[in-house]
């Protein structure tokens, strides 16, 4: 940091304008189809997969969700001027060498190595306008807000998921599939700051005007492997833990046979899963400058808050500036642990014929973001229908998403072969879009022999 952001403006404006690293292959879910990344929404659904085998090569997935940034035709990234309350949420998930393999048609094993990364930012109403460029300007522009508040969390980590799952009961109408998925996490990246009820006075004299802080506290914090000189001393500097989900599924078959086959995972009527993803936490070591801050000093006005904080050229320096701005200081030298978005998610699938189906999902996270004693996650989706046509090796997909932000998505996804490739939003294409959306790419390999699929894998035995 060679040159620290004025404190109260400029932690208001990282946490609604920051560029954010931003899991859903909405597209896929409760497709027989997806193969070994379908255990990312179900630990169930390996065994219920219509391949033998499936090496997904890497799978590359991106979302975001914000009512503060917009795409400005011409000038890139810009944030709206307005007075509401700001929020960015984000995720971004990659897998690499997802393996699926089933040694017969009751149970399957699954291996994969991911990288996610969650960050959630949300503050009070304010005014922001582009001539913001000081704690000042940021005051006389906001002087009727009550006080000043908001937060971000960010947190990412690598995860090695070993997955089983096996057939429960079957009989001549239906099958019930339960799996689970061990994940076993190591911590990489996390940080947050907190800014809780500060609230000022203004005082007049002449044309000009002060402000000073009355109440209020603050918190930043971040992990120590920031710090690390070398790839040994980030080892030594994060934290393993490990993960849990899992989940069922019910599947009805078809009165018909499809294609001489009965009874196999692609001939079903009905198939209905519940399961419950992402139990655990991740826990970081606080970096050195992680501090908290209590009762702002009366005394200091904001011009002098301006000036301490832009002579600083350090992290530790911005921290030792904002210290004497407050009457309590004090380091963050205890872990601090983040929560993984657990949830709860019923996907509804229907096999319509002819290679048509729709598929209906809800998920319901466990955790709000927005808890000022606690740092957690979770995902964006909400209720999701997705009509689809897809075979073994095509595919086109038009999923219809309500996300946790009440906004509406309609995006859109074609699979060609072993590629699939996504887009969570087209409201984003539009002039001056809100940048809400994001989309996915995946590339994974598999028989692509459908008399292989059905006669030899699915047959009854």
């Amino acid at each position: 940091m060679n040159k620290p952001f004025s404190f109260f403006p400029g932690i208001a404006l990282l946490l609604s304008s920051a560029m954010l690293h931003a899991q859903g292959y909405q597209a896929l879910h409760g497709s027989a189809f997806t193969g070994s990344t379908a255990v990312f929404n179900n630990p169930a659904s390996s065994v219920t997969s219509a391949y033998k085998w499936d090496l997904t090569l890497f799978s590359v997935q991106a979302k975001i969700s914000t009512n503060a940034l917009y795409i400005k035709s011409g000038s890139g990234i810009s944030m709206q001027e307005d007075i509401n309350s700001k929020f960015v949420h984000a995720n971004f998930d990659v897998s690499l060498l997802n393996f699926l393999y089933k040694p017969d048609n009751d149970h399957a094993f699954n291996f994969g190595i991911r990288a996610r990364s969650y960050t959630h930012s949300k503050t009070m109403p304010f005014l922001y306008t582009d001539s913001i460029n000081s704690i000042h300007s940021f005051l006389i522009t906001n002087a009727a807000a009550p006080y000043i508040q908001g937060f971000i969390t960010h947190t990412g980590w690598i995860e090695a998921d070993l997955n089983y799952s096996q057939v429960l009961m079957e009989n001549d109408h239906s099958k019930l599939s339960g799996g689970v998925t061990l994940q076993i996490m190591k911590g990489i990246s996390a940080a947050f700051a907190k800014i809780n009820k500060v609230s000022y006075l203004e005082a007049k004299n002449g044309t000009d005007t002060s402000f000073t802080f009355t109440n209020g506290s603050g918190s930043y914090g971040y992990s120590a492997g920031y710090e690390a000189n070398n790839l040994k001393d980030f080892n030594n500097n994060t934290l393993s833990a490990l993960g849990l989900s899992m989940g069922i599924e019910y599947m009805t078959y078809n009165s018909e046979a499809n294609a001489g086959a009965i009874n196999n995972n692609i001939n079903y009527d009905w198939k209905i899963g519940v399961s419950l993803m992402d139990l655990g936490a991740n826990s970081f070591k606080p970096g050195k400058s992680s501090s908290q801050f209590y009762q702002p000093d009366p005394s200091i006005a904001d011009a002098d808050i301006d000036k301490k904080i832009n002579n600083t050229s350090s992290l530790q320096e911005f921290t030792d500036s904002i210290s004497t701005l407050f009457s309590n200081s004090s380091k963050i030298v205890n872990n601090f642990t983040i929560t993984n978005p657990t949830r709860l998610i019923i996907n509804v699938d229907k096999n319509l014929g002819n290679h048509f189906y729709v598929n209906g999902e809800m998920s319901l996270n466990f955790y709000s973001t927005s808890s000022y004693t606690k740092l957690r996650t979770r995902e964006l989706n909400l209720l999701t229908v997705t009509p689809r046509w897809e075979t073994i090796g095509l595919g086109v997909y038009l999923p219809l998403q309500y996300n946790t932000q009440g906004q509406l998505w309609v995006g859109a996804a074609v699979k060609l072969g072993p590629l699939v490739v996504g887009f969570h939003n087209f409201g984003i294409l539009k002039k001056d879009a809100l940048l809400n959306g994001g989309g996915y790419v995946l590339l994974s390999i598999h028989p692509f022999n459908k008399k292989n699929i059905m006669g030899k894998l699915d047959c009854p035995q």
